[in-house]
């Protein structure tokens, strides 16, 4: 059983025969199996199923696709698609650790990765141990020798915090290490760091990757050796993307380079304009000079990306009277996509941290949280700053 064109569509037509469409687009191939013409081909795909197609669960054209342009995106050698961010970081997970490991956990992370490494593989013999974000190289290098796997992510959510991925990626290999960076607010438009170094980088491609707010997913990219294991762990665990997913993944993709460089410049213009407000206590943006990782940032970053974030002077009840302003900006808690977004942290991603964790991110209670989207960057800075002052 030969292997159909991605971009052509096959149509069986009955008695074997099958038609071939030229397409301009991957098609989606909604099939949950696959026809064998001989018992030698079905035995041929259990030797070399690269190539051929058998179960859904196992392989399917328009995820193989939205895979390869990952692959390529990332300068990785492969790439695997997942239903979500969360599923492609457990499979990578899975992938890594065994009971009796240590995950080394930044203490600088989306607070569902916290709780990931603390309430799932604890209960299955996984040490987690926390490592601050600054001096996260040293930490490495101190780490206890059953260290296995480093989660982090850079910029980071919602400080957007720059970390030293070369040096961190050069202190996991001289370790034996594997290190895991979410990749998710960078994008590979900003920030690529397979060849920095890193093993593993994951993506919600439910965000800047498909960047419309229509999709749900997750992606895991690294060498063939490596993603094969985590390709191994969704074989089994059956965390796929859909094929409808993926076809909206594959369109979004098309446009990453344009939406994500125009995010760039629009959440640079508005945090300019936030910066020095009379009720904004700071603005965290990594291209803005009073970032505390302006200086990295502008080595490794093409450019700031497209969240920002800033604390409001009166804590969460001031905050929450700028959200509820907001007209233009909505209210809704994911990132990435055309439309502006504002969300609180400490009531949506970080809402189960402890002060002491809040504290050690550098979240303020009054902190917002705003992604930009493609809207004109006049207007939504005026929609901030005219919540500020309705608030």
């Amino acid at each position: 059983m030969s292997e159909p064109k991605l971009g052509t569509l096959a149509v069986h037509a009955g008695e074997g025969e099958t038609l071939s469409v030229p397409a301009t687009t991957t098609p989606v191939y909604q099939a949950t199996t696959y026809r064998f013409e001989t018992a030698a081909d079905a035995a041929a795909y259990l030797d070399a199923p690269e190539g051929r197609w058998l179960y859904a669960r196992l392989e399917n054209p328009t995820v193989v696709a939205a895979e390869r342009k990952i692959a390529a995106l990332e300068g990785a050698e492969a790439a695997a698609c997942f239903a979500s961010g969360m599923a492609a970081l457990t499979a990578a997970f899975l992938a890594s650790l065994r009971a009796g490991d240590a995950l080394l956990l930044c203490d600088t992370l989306y607070g569902q990765t916290t709780r990931l490494a603390r309430d799932v593989l604890e209960r299955f013999g996984v040490e987690v141990r926390v490592v601050p974000f600054d001096g996260l190289a040293a930490a490495v290098a101190a780490a206890p020798r059953n260290a296995r796997a480093l989660v982090f992510e850079s910029p980071t959510n919602p400080t957007l915090r720059i970390a030293d991925v070369p040096a961190v990626a050069a202190a996991c290999r001289a370790r034996g290490i594997r290190s895991v960076f979410d990749a998710t607010f960078a994008s590979p438009v900003n920030l690529r760091a397979i060849p920095l170094g890193v093993d593993l980088v994951v993506h919600s491609t439910t965000k800047f990757l498909n960047g419309h707010s229509d999709h749900l997913g997750g992606a895991v990219a690294g060498s063939r050796a490596l993603v094969d294991g985590v390709l191994a762990v969704r074989r089994s665990t059956g965390g796929n993307l859909d094929a409808a997913a993926a076809y909206d993944l594959l369109r979004g993709m098309k446009t990453l380079e344009v939406r994500v460089l125009r995010q760039n410049e629009t959440a640079l213009r508005v945090a300019r304009a936030l910066e020095g407000h009379p009720r904004v206590e700071r603005v965290l943006y990594p291209f803005l000079e009073s970032h505390p990782d302006h200086a990295m940032a502008r080595v490794l970053l093409r450019g700031g990306g497209g969240v920002l974030s800033f604390t409001v002077r009166g804590g969460y009840p001031a905050v929450a009277r700028v959200h509820d302003a907001l007209r233009l900006v909505a209210r809704a808690s994911s990132l990435g996509g055309v439309e502006s977004l504002a969300s609180i942290p400490v009531i949506s991603s970080h809402r189960n941290a402890t002060d002491a964790e809040l504290a050690a991110q550098g979240i303020g209670r009054g902190t917002l949280r705003v992604s930009v989207g493609l809207e004109d960057a006049e207007d939504i800075a005026a929609d901030l700053l005219r919540a500020l002052e309705q608030a």
